[in-house]
């Protein structure tokens, strides 16, 4: 089976979080189970500074935008388990950030995605590839099952391959003014209320969703969650009528690249058989955020966006209390300006108890991961979550808020210590998160318990390998499903 995998990120390259890390392993995954797969993503600023081995492929793309016609540049990367092009015009994409500055998003966001999709079909054609599936991700790919039905002008294509989407984030829509429609060179019936319409605007995501044979969301409770008012988004009725169109599948972790017993961005490997290396890299994360290096009193990781969905307006209320309790905190990340701030502030107020770090460091996250005992989540919503799973393969046992992909794949550690991976905590309150805290640290203080817990942890298989044959089966579901959708208007 052939198939395109078309992402507007993909790790190592150019990555924001979640999408790109599963742009890099999943097509990884179902090449390894013999898929014929290769990646498409734009060329950035950062794919270019990256130090990567990029060849032009010579290839030019007239991409119309509207009345205009602009040209892409076709590069390759053709190391590891599948090829990935990217799609190049300096004009969209070599910018310092991906999608936005951190006042605002880019203003032209619209029409460089609609380049980047309209590209993705042309080198399709240009190659003469022929997939049988060409699988897009969230809203930056929202349109493509219509280029592939239309054609890059809107008049029509013989292309017969079978469309399939991934929402991992429904809160990202990719909503614009209906008037830039006209720069998306479709027929203006694609403008209406089962396409990209959307209460006078258009909204790519819901045009991927609803031009699609099948969709994916990255958890099974989260493909729950968002059919409800509550957590959908305003597209709630349009996912509740898509019925068994919509499937939600568990991301899956890399344990190539997540893996304490090989991992060379830490000092000290172990695993579950042999876990003593993990108080050596308690150590030197100790050391590293200038903490006293006292092994008994447990450090709590957490390597997050800093934005209240990730549930820093829980944590801005209950940090007084956890200062009191017996444990540190070590913070990897970037976000709201308020929560940077106040992360500085709780670093300069308590300096012996908490250790933030603002931005992004690959290296450090690992050390986070290996280095901490307990990993914080207390995220007001997460489609999945990774840093748990990765957590739970570093013996870093999670404390999540009971939602979507986490309500998912962490369960509570038992009375006795006997059966569970976690702490979780159902009601999204400071008072419940700091209960659930507090269990976890009864545990911490039971030593032969603890160990038992965390080699169950580390004993859990979430690895791509085991997730991607859901995809092949999906496959296979939607190019036998293709013939009566591919005859809709």
């Amino acid at each position: 089976m052939k198939v395109v995998f078309c992402s507007s990120e993909i790790a190592p390259f150019a990555s924001t979080g979640g999408l790109g890390e599963v742009s890099r392993s999943l097509p990884a995954a179902l090449h390894r189970l013999g898929l014929d797969v290769w990646r498409v993503m734009p060329m950035y600023r950062q794919v270019m500074e990256g130090g990567h081995r990029l060849h032009d492929t010579g290839l030019r793309l007239k991409i119309p935008i509207g009345f205009r016609v602009h040209t892409a540049e076709v590069w390759i990367h053709q190391e590891g388990d599948a090829p990935t092009y990217f799609i190049r015009r300096d004009e969209y994409f070599d910018r310092r950030e991906l999608y936005a500055l951190p006042e605002r998003d880019y203003t032209d966001n619209f029409e460089r995605f609609v380049f980047f999709q309209k590209a993705v079909v042309a080198l399709i054609d240009t190659l003469g590839f022929a997939p049988d599936v060409v699988h897009g991700n969230d809203w930056t790919c929202g349109l493509v099952p219509l280029y592939l039905r239309h054609g890059t002008s809107g008049i029509g294509r013989a292309g017969r391959e079978v469309p399939v989407f991934t929402v991992h984030n429904l809160a990202y829509q990719g909503i614009y003014p209906g008037a830039e429609f006209a720069q998306t060179n479709l027929p203006f019936s694609c403008f209406s209320i089962d396409g990209v319409e959307f209460f006078g605007n258009i909204n790519c995501l819901k045009a991927g969703l609803t031009s699609s044979v099948l969709s994916t969301t990255v958890s099974r409770s989260y493909a729950e969650e968002i059919r409800t008012a509550e957590g959908g988004f305003g597209l709630d009725g349009v996912l509740r009528s898509m019925k068994d169109r919509l499937v939600g599948i568990q991301n899956g972790v890399d344990d190539d690249i997540w893996n304490p017993a090989r991992d060379p961005l830490i000092k000290f490997p172990y695993d579950s058989a042999n876990p003593a290396g993990k108080a050596g890299c308690k150590t030197a994360l100790l050391a590293r955020s200038g903490f006293a290096r006292t092994l008994d009193v447990p450090v709590v990781g957490m390597i997050s966006r800093l934005v209240d969905q990730k549930g820093f307006d829980l944590l801005a209320e209950a940090m007084p209390a956890l200062m009191e309790m017996p444990l540190k905190i070590v913070l990897l990340g970037s976000g709201q300006e308020k929560y940077q701030a106040l992360c500085m502030e709780w670093a300069r107020t308590w300096p012996d108890r908490f250790s933030a770090t603002l931005g992004f460091d690959h290296k450090l996250a690992h050390r986070i991961e290996s280095g901490s005992d307990l990993f914080l989540m207390p995220s007001r919503s997460e489609p999945c979550g990774l840093s748990q799973l990765y957590a739970l393969k570093y013996g870093t046992i999670p404390i999540v808020h009971a939602t979507g992909g986490l309500k998912d794949t962490i369960h509570e550690v038992s009375e006795d210590g006997s059966a569970g991976n976690g702490f979780r905590f159902e009601t999204y309150t400071p008072e419940a998160m700091l209960a659930a805290v507090r269990r976890a640290l009864g545990f911490y203080g039971r030593p032969e318990t603890w160990s038992v817990i965390r080699a169950r942890a580390m004993g859990e298989d979430h690895s791509w390998r085991k997730v991607a044959g859901q995809y092949v089966s999906l496959y296979e579901r939607a190019r036998t499903q293709a013939g009566p959708v591919n005859n809709r208007a």
